[in-house]
């Protein structure tokens, strides 16, 4: 049984019988990119007992068969299938198995350690949801990545489940004005942006841009444009065999200097390294970094 928030302690539980299939962002940059750290799948059984006292990102969980448990504002409650657990980042998460499982779960972190938190409130909780598509997306992303692993599959199931995770947390859905503009800007990411010229064509002053795009993309309009850039860049360099100073000219970028310590801070890897782990089957390139 949990016990009660005072006497809890830091803990992370599983045991010999439990069964997870897990991916991380540091093994699949599409995670990353679609704003994801780590997302799972899980068969539980006793003990299995998961506590973080305050969580550096902000988690959503499905419970989709068997019994579980869930310390909300104080108390243990019953958790059914049928009900996601919504816990923000720097709060408290703890949950557990009930009887004797399994217990079936799904679940996703998001990339909000240094924004946002994309779960809002202050507190753990349990909802009521429908949550059988992001459970079919989990499970469809976690045998693609243990099977063929095609890039660009990953990449859209990833897109997928971040948004219906998005849906279950309850957050804002984006402005259309946002989604025209960076429409028009994702079609012509070689032009010289500047702030000014992005709150132009979205019809916003400078600063109610600025706002709306700290609320629904968790970064600022400059921001978002280096990362739809780099977001081509990854597909480019993944789906063709163009040189990286030719990808780098065609995304916005000056020269291949600033795109690769861009890219490499984004991905964690230089654009040739990314090339060599990512690229399709047939697609090469004489390309440097």
């Amino acid at each position: 049984m949990l016990l009660t928030p005072e006497n809890l302690r830091e803990t992370h539980l599983i045991g010999p019988r439990c069964r997870e299939w897990v991916l991380g962002g540091d093994r699949f940059p599409q995670l990353r990119t679609a704003g994801l750290v780590w997302v799972g799948h899980s068969v539980l059984h006793p003990p299995y007992r998961m506590v973080r006292l305050r969580s550096e990102h902000s988690h959503v969980v499905a419970a989709f068969g068997g019994r579980g448990r869930a310390l909300i504002d104080g108390r243990v409650v019953d958790w059914r299938p049928g009900q996601v657990l919504l816990a923000p980042a720097g709060a408290l998460h703890a949950f557990e198995v009930a009887g004797s499982g399994p217990w079936r779960i799904a679940w996703v972190f998001f990339d909000d350690k240094d924004g946002p938190s994309v779960v809002p409130g202050d507190r753990s909780r349990l909802v009521e949801a429908d949550a059988g598509d992001f459970v079919a997306t989990m499970q469809m992303l976690a045998r693609e990545a243990a099977g063929e692993a095609q890039p660009a599959l990953l990449q859209a199931l990833a897109t997928v489940l971040e948004a219906q995770a998005r849906r279950l947390a309850g957050s804002d859905p984006l402005d259309a004005r946002l989604w025209r503009l960076w429409e028009q800007v994702e079609s012509d990411l070689g032009r010289d942006w500047s702030g000014r010229e992005l709150a132009r064509v979205a019809a916003l002053s400078e600063e109610h841009l600025r706002r709306l795009c700290h609320r629904h993309l968790r970064r600022s309009p400059v921001a978002h444009l280096t990362h739809l850039r780099l977001q081509r860049a990854g597909t480019l360099l993944r789906s063709t065999p163009a040189k990286i100073e030719d990808i780098a000219v065609r995304v916005g970028f000056a020269g291949v200097y600033s795109f690769s310590a861009a890219f490499k801070r984004w991905s964690g890897v230089p654009p040739s390294e990314y090339r060599s782990r990512e690229a399709a089957p047939g697609v090469s390139g004489s390309s440097r970094a």
